[in-house]
């Protein structure tokens, strides 16, 4: 069986529509005449396939936006910051990351203190860089190795 294209749809029934309008009366052939120039303005009208008008666009649904803290599980952490659990459990030792809270019998961490050691850590520096475009720490071993 032959697949046909969305735009052959409307062609098919106007020929169709055609058809049907030769051996019907006068007064049905006038609303067949009708319904043949409208099909074929849709088949004229419609879009080849992956293409879309202002009707039709059709787009993923965003996340939801979460506002304010909430608490992330351990696998989201991980997956956040890309570290194994025993670096991030060396590092809340340390105090480099913030440590978690016990929520029932499961570690959680608050959004927002990750989002703030995020924020915190050093950018890149890349060549050609100025003192100005780094952050204070970084402007300080800048300094260091210029001398």
């Amino acid at each position: 069986m032959r697949r046909t294209s969305p735009s052959e749809g409307p062609a098919r029934q106007a020929a169709f529509a055609k058809k049907a309008a030769k051996g019907a009366n006068p007064t049905t052939s006038a609303l067949a005449l009708d319904l043949i120039e409208a099909n074929q303005a849709l088949a004229a009208k419609s879009l080849a396939r992956g293409e879309h008008d202002e009707r039709s666009v059709r787009a993923a649904n965003a996340p939801p936006a979460r506002e304010g803290a909430h608490l992330l599980s351990k696998r989201q952490v991980l997956a956040i910051i890309n570290v194994s659990y025993p670096t991030l459990w060396s590092w809340m030792r340390q105090g480099k990351f913030p440590r978690s809270r016990k929520v029932g019998s499961k570690s959680m961490w608050v959004s927002t203190e990750i989002d703030e050691w995020m924020a915190a850590l050093p950018r890149c520096r890349l060549k050609g860089d100025t003192p100005e475009a780094l952050d204070a720490p970084q402007r300080q071993r800048y300094a260091k190795a210029r001398r």
